[in-house]
């Protein structure tokens, strides 16, 4: 039971297991593990003590029929514990009237709110890049904030968080922003999407922790308006109906020009009533636009998914192949176990770091249906190729 014949096979199935141990412990883990130790660093880093330091900003909300969400999102922009002066300007895209109404009645008591609206006759045109174009031409100030009228800004100093950056000579700041999941949504599909949520953050957030900034995110994002026109604004990807926010930013950043906010305080939270159609949405669209992105992330976080799935495959076939003797069983599960631990905790403390659902036992498992996932969309994106082009 506990003598073996080493032979060729057994060799060559015992170093895949232990190099693509090696790969995930020093890959993979390195990558998840840098997201949260991001968070805790700027959680811990002081703002500029000198108020004349932070830039005027403009805020720009992309409204789409979200106007009782909107009124909410509005007073927590104005409520922010920011010195230097700052305006609001909701680009409404979609139910006017209600929209209208609740910035008429806000602007009595904040007078630096403002509207402007895309017109309807605009059909042909990718809608929401021509929404953030009119915002940061109505812009006053020269560093513009995105975000959008379906979140939440719990903390008072979410604006300090990112503007510090542009203190320090920065022209883009990369924010976070967390999709909540209702509780009432079915079990499985909540895990599923949180554990899917936080792999494509740390795909992202990682790489540009590692200075490699490719990919924003459209609910928590800044720059100064001179890179937006110097960039000629989305004019070259104007084909595509989405990438405001990965394309454009694969575009204009680079490791000098570029930083990354993981504060807690800067964290957005994003409210959508269907969350599940949400996120197949998102899918959809990114797996689109992410071929136009020039980066090696995916190509990386792709080969650690292989990495596991030739830890898995090797671990069964060298426990078959070794039967009788249990020393090859052994072996490989202590190797396989301590992996899957290991990795388990560090996505733990990741997706807690940065307010996604905390996950920890079924981790293994999603990283294991994670590839097929994917696959299964950039297969059903095949078919929904005109769901992501400008109507010509």
């Amino acid at each position: 039971m506990f003598e073996f014949v080493i032979t060729p096979t057994i060799i060559t199935l015992f170093s895949i297991i232990i190099i693509s141990t090696i790969y995930l412990l020093t890959g993979f883990r390195h990558y998840v593990a840098s997201v949260s130790k991001r968070v805790a660093i700027d959680d811990s880093t002081p703002f500029p003590p000198d108020d004349s330091a932070y830039p005027s900003v403009s805020v720009i909300i992309y409204s789409e029929d979200d106007a009782e969400n909107l009124e909410t999102l509005i007073h927590q922009i104005f409520e922010q514990d920011y010195q230097s002066q700052f305006e609001v300007i909701v680009v409404n895209d979609g139910a006017v009237s209600s929209t209208k109404d609740v910035i008429a009645r806000l602007e009595r008591t904040y007078p630096n709110l403002y509207m402007t609206f895309t017109p309807w006759q605009s059909l042909s045109l990718a809608r929401k890049k021509l929404a953030i174009t009119l915002g940061i031409k109505a812009a006053r100030y020269e560093t513009v904030f995105l975000t959008s009228g379906n979140c939440s800004i719990e903390s008072k100093t979410w604006l300090k968080s990112m503007a510090r950056h542009f203190a320090q000579g920065k022209e883009i700041v990369i924010g976070y922003a967390t999709p909540l999941i209702p509780e009432d949504a079915p079990n499985p599909w909540k895990r599923l999407h949180a554990f899917d949520q936080v792999r494509t953050a740390v795909e992202y957030l990682s790489w540009a922790i590692a200075g490699h900034p490719y990919r924003g995110n459209c609910y928590n994002l800044a720059y100064r308006r001179s890179v937006f026109f110097k960039n000629k604004g989305f004019s070259r990807a104007l084909h595509l109906k989405y990438g405001d926010d990965d394309v454009f930013v694969n575009e204009v950043s680079n490791s000098d020009n570029t930083a990354i906010e993981l504060s807690t305080a800067s964290i957005v939270e994003v409210h959508d009533p269907y969350p599940q159609i949400a996120h197949k949405n998102a899918k959809l669209r990114y797996n689109y636009t992410a071929k136009s992105l020039k980066t090696s992330a995916r190509r990386f976080f792709g080969s650690c998914s292989l990495a596991w799935w030739a830890l898995l495959g090797s671990t069964v076939a060298i426990s078959i192949i070794g039967f009788p003797s249990l020393i090859p069983l052994i072996a490989s599960c202590v190797i396989l176990l301590a992996t899957a631990i290991t990795l388990m905790f560090t996505w733990r403390k990741t997706s807690r770091a940065i307010g996604s659902r905390s996950l920890l036992i079924t981790v293994p498992w999603f990283m294991t249906y994670e590839p097929i996932y994917n696959f299964y969309y950039r297969i059903k994106g095949l078919f929904k190729k005109s769901d992501n082009l400008s109507w010509n």
